[in-house]
């Protein structure tokens, strides 16, 4: 009976400290909101004058906060490095998918190169509309997800190729970086011309930036889907 109360009274202590956290951050949320407005304005501002990219979240990502979009790219390589040790560790294999779809093979012969087409638009027009290469590499990789469902072990996958592409984007969009230091004196600083926001050849180093992560993060998901479909048993 005692145990029951206990546990009663943690429930209720607990609930009230949360209740009470999540009243005063909404007071905080509430009394910044004016200052948060004005850092996007600002942040608009400079937009117009360092990047002129016609998608302000853009120059956020690939610009203002470089550095952060480094690690995020290097979570996903360290990520796609474990599994394929993990899976790497026995010798059996196998592959998950036994059952061919004649109706998905048809679609995908259709569909696969629509799918890349329109994953390069989302990365080459990153700066332009919503999107970039996070989005888009991921478009591009969902093509081969698509080829794999179809055809099972009749699709081999290079992973030579695969890993070259893979670590050819990844030292480009570190030199890229660091080249910015060199002529801007700041990482992934803008040394390419920024002509007219709205064109495709605008924002200056942006686009080269998206295409660089758009290239790393396609090949690392195509290595991921692999891994998992060519799955091997312990």
């Amino acid at each position: 009976m005692s145990l029951k109360k206990e546990i009663k009274l943690h429930t209720i202590i607990s609930s009230l400290l949360i209740s009470f956290m999540i009243v005063t951050l909404l007071g905080i949320l509430l009394n910044f909101n004016h200052t948060s407005n004005s850092l996007g304005m600002e942040l608009l501002k400079i937009n117009e004058t360092q990047t002129q990219s016609a998608n302000a979240v853009t120059s956020v990502v690939t610009y203002f906060r470089g550095l952060d979009t480094l690690g995020e790219v290097t979570i996903l390589f360290l990520s796609i490095f474990g599994i394929s040790y993990a899976i790497g560790e026995s010798k059996l294999k196998r592959n998950i998918l036994k059952d061919e779809n004649q109706l998905l093979q048809i679609g995908v012969k259709v569909l696969f190169p629509i799918i890349i087409l329109f994953g390069i638009y989302i990365v080459i027009n990153g700066h332009l509309s919503p999107g970039g290469g996070f989005q888009g590499g991921v478009i591009i990789a969902s093509a081969f997800l698509l080829k794999f469902l179809a055809f099972g072990d009749n699709i081999t996958l290079n992973h030579k190729i695969i890993s070259f592409l893979e670590s050819l984007s990844g030292a480009a969009f570190i030199l890229t970086g660091i080249l910015g230091v060199l002529v801007m004196d700041r990482f992934f600083g803008n040394f390419l011309p920024l002509g007219e926001t709205g064109n495709l050849f605008s924002a200056g180093v942006i686009p080269l930036i998206y295409i660089f992560v758009g290239l790393k993060v396609a090949s690392e998901i195509i290595l991921l889907i692999n891994y998992f479909i060519k799955a091997k048993d312990v």
